[in-house]
């Protein structure tokens, strides 16, 4: 059998295709991660995250965040715990959100001990949300776990 034009356009083709077939084999197979599972229902719900937002911004100076060996450490005004109804902590992972961990709002003398056994090394995004007579506050800062 010579080789042609036309057999050489024949198996460009065929690898061609073959290499589309197999990057569309890759691409379905990767894990979508979503900012959250119910996207567009928060989107609907940005003007009320605004005002929790501006709300909010007058107690970031009043959490400070630590670490030690075992714990991450967040540390409340004394005055902010008296206020507080209800809460939760979640550590955010922008990298995977099946890493993320929440905690429930328990102070032991105005701090919230979160054991870092629970965590993975890495950069967390600290979501701090509680109600005080009636209304959400919302404060998120930046952690990186060693």
């Amino acid at each position: 059998m010579k080789f042609n034009w036309g057999i050489g356009i024949l198996i460009f083709l065929i690898l061609f295709l073959a290499a589309c077939a197999a990057f569309i084999i890759f691409a379905m197979s990767q894990d979508v991660n979503l900012v959250h599972k119910d996207y567009y229902e928060k989107g609907v719900d940005y003007t009320d995250k605004m005002n929790t937002d501006a709300r909010s911004v007058q107690f970031s100076d009043k959490i400070q965040i630590d670490y030690n060996d075992e714990y991450l450490l967040i540390d409340f005004e004394e005055s902010l715990v008296a206020n507080i109804d209800s809460g939760k902590v979640l550590l955010y992972r922008p990298s995977n959100s099946k890493q993320d961990v929440l905690f429930p709002m328990t102070f032991s003398k105005n701090v919230i001990k979160i054991p870092k056994e629970n965590l993975i090394t890495g950069r967390y995004i600290l979501k701090i949300s509680w109600y005080s007579e009636g209304l959400k506050y919302d404060i998120d800062k930046p952690v990186d776990i060693q």
